[in-house]
C-alpha cells in the first residue's frame, strides 16, 4: 500500500508537473548553463562567478577586476542565465543592485541586492501556482516556529531563478581543539580567481570553529551519496559532533588531514582569509590550498556529483537527458 501511495503520489506530481527545487547529478563544472553580467551595454560570462552571499536579504556575490567593477551603479545591472548550447536560449533573468564591495588584492567582491526577476523556464500559471503553494509552505511553517529563518517573497523568487544554474553540495568539515563538526553547504562557488566563498547563517555554532582554526576541508558528495549528505544536516545546530557515529567511513584530507567523505569525487583543502557580515549570513573568503580527486570506489570515478536546482530547467533538460535526475524524491 505504501508502493501504491508513493506512486500515485509520483504519477499526480508528473501530471501537475509543476517545477520544484532539488537534486540532480552532473560534473562539475557544469556546463548546461552559463550566467552572464550585463551593464552598461556590456556583457561578462561569470558562469564560474557567481556565488550565494547571503539570504535574507538575498544577496549573491561577483568577483571582478579593475575596470570591470566600475560605473556598476550607473545604470540598470542584470544578471542574464542561458543554456550552455546553442541556441543559447534565455532561462531567466536576475534584476540586481551594487550595494556593497569588498575590496581584495586586485579584485572586488561585489555584492548584489534584488530588484525584480524573469523566469522563461515555465509557464506564467505553472509558476504563479509554485509561487503560491511555497507562500502557503512558507506561512505554514512559520505558524508551527514562529522563529523560523524565512525569506522575503520577491527573494525567494529571485533565488529560484538564480538556482536555474545548478549549484554543486559539498559536505564541510572542520576542527579545533577537540571539538569538530561535518554538514552539507551549496552556498559556495569559485569566483574565477584565486578567491573561493561561501556563506553560513549567522547563528551557526560552526562559525566560532572556522574563525578558531582558519582550516576546513571541503567533499565533493556523488549524487549516488545523496542521503548521507542530507543526513548530514542535522549538524548544522551542533557544536561538536561524535566522529564515531558517523554513517560512513572517513578518510583524511591529503594537507590538513580532517577527516572526509570516503568516495568523495573531489576534496578541497581550505584556508579562510576573511570573515565578513552579510546580512543573515558570514560570507566566508577563502583560498584552495589543495584540490585532490580520490578514486571513487564506489563508482569507479564515474559518479556524476550532487548539484542543486530549480526545477524549470531541469524539467526543459529532461527531454534532452543530458543529467542525471534523482527521482526518488
Amino acid at each position: 500500500m505504501i508502493g501504491s501511495a508513493k506512486s500515485l503520489k509520483r504519477q499526480l506530481r508528473q501530471l501537475v508537473n509543476l517545477p520544484r527545487y532539488g537534486a540532480v547529478g552532473l560534473r562539475d563544472p557544469q556546463h548546461e548553463v552559463e550566467v552572464w553580467l550585463c551593464s552598461n551595454g556590456k556583457t561578462l560570462d561569470v558562469s564560474r562567478n557567481n556565488v550565494v552571499a547571503a539570504l535574507r536579504p538575498f544577496t549573491i556575490g561577483i568577483m571582478l577586476e579593475g575596470v570591470d567593477s566600475e560605473n556598476l551603479d550607473a545604470g540598470p545591472v542584470h544578471l542574464c542565465i542561458r543554456q550552455g548550447h546553442e541556441p543559447k536560449r534565455l532561462l531567466g533573468t536576475l534584476h540586481i543592485r551594487l550595494v556593497r564591495r569588498i575590496p581584495l588584492s586586485q579584485h572586488s567582491f561585489c555584492l548584489f541586492e534584488m530588484d525584480g526577476c524573469g523566469n522563461f523556464c515555465v509557464g506564467t500559471v505553472k509558476i504563479g501556482l509554485y509561487n503560491l503553494r511555497e507562500k502557503w509552505r512558507a506561512e505554514l511553517r512559520q505558524r508551527k516556529n514562529p522563529y523560523n529563518f524565512r525569506m522575503a517573497p520577491l527573494d525567494l523568487r529571485c533565488n529560484h531563478v538564480f538556482y536555474i544554474c545548478p549549484r554543486p553540495v559539498v559536505l564541510v568539515t572542520v576542527e579545533h581543539e577537540g571539538a569538530g563538526n561535518m554538514f552539507p553547504m551549496d552556498l559556495i562557488g569559485p569566483t574565477d580567481s584565486k578567491w573561493y566563498s561561501m556563506a553560513l547563517r549567522k547563528t551557526s555554532p560552526a562559525i566560532r570553529l572556522m574563525q578558531e582554526s582558519r582550516r576546513i576541508a571541503l567533499a565533493s558528495v556523488p549524487l549516488q551519496q545523496k542521503a548521507i549528505a542530507y543526513e548530514m544536516g542535522k549538524h548544522h545546530r551542533k557544536t561538536n559532533i561524535d566522529w564515531a557515529t558517523l554513517p560512513f567511513r572517513t578518510v583524511p584530507s591529503s594537507l590538513y588531514g580532517l577527516p572526509t567523505l570516503e568516495g568523495a569525487l573531489c576534496v578541497r583543502d581550505v584556508h579562510i582569509q576573511e570573515f565578513h557580515e552579510v546580512g543573515s549570513h558570514i560570507l566566508l573568503i577563502t583560498t584552495i590550498e589543495r584540490e585532490t580527486f580520490p578514486e571513487n570506489p564506489l563508482a569507479g570515478g564515474r559518479s556524476p556529483q550532487l548539484f542543486h536546482a530549480f526545477s524549470s530547467y531541469r524539467q526543459y533538460l529532461a527531454m534532452q537527458g543530458p543529467f542525471v535526475e534523482d527521482t526518488s524524491m
